[in-house]
């Protein structure tokens, strides 16, 4: 049996005032039913351990900051991750709970996180493409045919051998193909990884705080905050929506529940809206209504090859009206990271199944048990040495 090693990093923040961050890392395996993974009281997500938190305050040199945190970081992956690679080649004998000694293959399959983990994994450069490697530049540019092909992992392995072959180039092998100088990343010798394959989709961050973030600055830049909020205190009372009162402008540090709930009335905001200059607002209707599709068409809990062919129908109907924005002078280019890896969701929901296996939401959840409960069991001094015994304990009871 191989058993898909999924892992997941996020940082968090432990107090309001004080700027104590905890960075853990989480594991679960593809091999659970979703319908236990949802649940965090289910324990299909366990603590594997906290990551440094450091800023290097004592280095000086910001290019030089970087270079060492991203290296600290693949050290302790490289760390953690260790066993796969005897395990995942030979095999490791498990017992089932019927007393069955089976062998088993862990082998890592995925990664779990938000944009700045994904590429901090992939050792990307900040604004490309963790998947395919797209370029800042190009990453507005959409593509009917489908996405982009993978990133070459034997060239990206080539330069990384550099290190140790030729380390008066290594610099300059990363350069030339938009690669971090990491030395050791810690997937470069686990069995059967393809880390550009690994890279999974995400709703909360990618849609709700990504795409639909950008979407409703741009409508409220259009249309004015004034329009807008006199347009929320207009709708009419429903069981199943909160009304905003006060409007949607002045929000600050908006959930993704909250962006949940605004989606819900976004289109019914602007659907008699009047543009500046005498633009109409149909090409603004369709934008809006087709990301709005691709959000509800992305959160399926079964897909279809209908399903799947709407849900590219959506992103391309947004892409052939997006120049109202362009048009209307909000933005001069759609070269965002969150809007390009949109084009990936098809060939990912076929090769790893539906999104809501991936959902960086129920990391969020496990920060508050995992983490934030158990800093506030601490005297808030060495604390990660606390919080990991009364974790153990808690463990142990349960």
């Amino acid at each position: 049996m191989i058993i898909s090693i999924l892992l997941s990093t996020d940082k968090t923040q432990l107090t309001l005032f004080r700027n104590k961050n905890a960075y853990p890392i989480y594991m679960t395996i593809g091999n659970i039913p979703k319908e236990i993974h949802c649940k965090p009281s289910s324990c299909a997500y366990v603590l594997l351990g906290y990551l440094p938190t450091t800023q290097l305050e004592t280095v000086n040199n910001q290019a030089k900051k970087r270079c060492l945190l991203s290296n600290m970081y693949h050290a302790c992956m490289t760390h953690v991750t260790e066993p796969l690679k005897s395990a995942g080649e030979g095999g490791v004998n498990m017992s089932t709970a019927t007393g069955h000694v089976h062998r088993n293959h862990p082998i890592f399959g995925g990664f779990i996180g938000d944009y700045p983990e994904q590429v901090l994994n992939t050792c990307m450069l900040t604004g490309d493409c963790p998947n395919c490697g797209c370029t800042h530049q190009f990453l507005g540019d959409f593509n009917p045919d489908g996405p982009r092909p993978l990133r070459n992992l034997d060239a990206v392995l080539a330069a990384i051998d550099s290190f140790e072959d030729d380390p008066t180039n290594f610099l300059q092998n990363c350069s030339q193909i938009h690669l971090k100088p990491v030395a050791h990343p810690f997937w470069q010798h686990l069995p059967y990884v393809n880390i550009y394959r690994s890279i999974t989709p995400d709703v909360l961050h990618q849609l709700y705080q990504g795409i639909l973030k950008h979407l409703i600055a741009w409508i409220i830049e259009v249309c004015s905050a004034a329009e807008i909020d006199a347009h929320c205190r207009r709708l009419p009372q429903n069981h199943n929506i909160w009304l905003f009162m006060k409007g949607i402008s002045s929000l600050s540090c908006v959930t993704g529940q909250e962006h949940d709930q605004i989606c819900r009335f976004l289109l019914g905001l602007i659907i008699d809206i009047h543009l500046p200059n005498g633009h109409s607002n149909a090409r603004l209707l369709r934008s809006v209504r087709a990301l709005l599709d691709f959000l509800y068409l992305a959160q399926y809990l079964i897909h279809t090859t209908t399903t799947l062919k709407l849900l590219d129908d959506a992103l391309a109907r947004f892409h052939a009206n997006k120049d109202i924005f362009v048009d209307l002078g909000i933005c001069d280019s759609f070269n965002i990271p969150k809007l390009h890896f949109a084009s990936h969701y098809v060939e990912l929901i076929k090769m790893f199944g539906t999104t809501d296996n991936f959902n960086t939401q129920y990391m969020e959840r496990l920060h508050i048990d995992l983490a934030k409960d158990a800093y506030a069991a601490t005297n808030r001094k060495d604390e990660f040495g606390q919080m990991t015994m009364w974790l153990e304990q808690k463990e142990k009871v349960l």
